[in-house]
This record gives structure tokens, sequence and C-alpha cells, in this order.
């Protein structure tokens, strides 16, 4: 997590581990988007007052060092035999106060991650052809440019 890109090394991210049982139950009846009860639940926050400007306006970068970060942590857990997925759909606000956030602390994703229940497979993906283009939009041909 700590190894991601950071937009102008602003490090702009903080996170809490939740391990402890009645923590995680506590914390899944605010995430509707967390089915299972996980053993681990990292929840990712992007930290304000690491990302001001000086006229008082926020980075907004500083949202997608968050994201890159919670990619590398799925990718340590990955390695390790773990799943997890990030989920988005929680009470912003019943989380920060249960995890006690200060108000510069924002969560922003929560990652259950565990041991997955069967063998991983890769969902279906979208074709190149239909998400890359060449030198302008719809230009699929790497060859015409």
């Amino acid at each position: 997590m700590l190894a991601a890109p950071t937009g102008g090394n602003l490090q702009a991210w903080a996170f809490v581990a939740i391990q402890n049982p009645r923590n995680l139950k506590l914390l899944r009846a605010f995430a509707p988007g967390i089915i299972q009860p996980p053993p681990l639940i990292v929840a990712a926050c992007f930290d304000r007052s690491r990302a001001v400007k000086n006229d008082g306006t926020f980075w907004d970068e500083g949202l997608l060092c968050v994201a890159m970060a919670v990619e590398n942590l799925l990718l340590a857990a990955h390695s390790m035999g773990l799943g997890g997925c990030p989920v988005a759909s929680f009470r912003r606000e019943s989380v920060q106060a249960l995890l006690e956030l200060p108000k510069h602390v924002e969560p922003l994703l929560l990652v259950p991650i565990g041991y997955p229940a069967r063998p991983l497979a890769s969902p279906p993906r979208r074709d190149r052809s239909e998400v890359i283009s060449y030198e302008f939009w719809g230009n699929h041909d790497a060859t015409r440019g």
C-alpha cells in the first residue's frame, strides 16, 4: 500500500485495519456491500490534511492515490492466496464515527480480505478492441495512425 504511486508525493491516505469480531459486525451493519463476514476489513481513507493546496482547496489526486494504494493492497493479498474486493456502498458518517476518525480523514473504501470460499476465477473482460483506440477515438487498428 505504502509504495503506491502518489501524485505530488502527497501520500494522502490513511488506513484502519479492523479484526475484532465485534467491530467487524458493527462495521458490516453500515456496509450493505459486504456480504460475508471477513476476518479483516481495511478502511482506506483520504487524509484531507495532506492534500490542501495553498489556496485552501484540495488536490483531487488524493482520491486517486487512495485507489492506487488499495490496488496494491489487493495485489499483495492475492499473492498470499487471499481474496478481497473494494466496497464503496457504506454509510460514511457512521463508519467515520465507529472508527473514531478525525474530521479530516474520510473513509472512501472498505476492503474485506480473507480466504476465498472457492478457487478464484477471473471474471469475463471486455475485448481489447472494444476499449483501446490508437491515435484517435474509435481507431482500433494499431497500424493505422
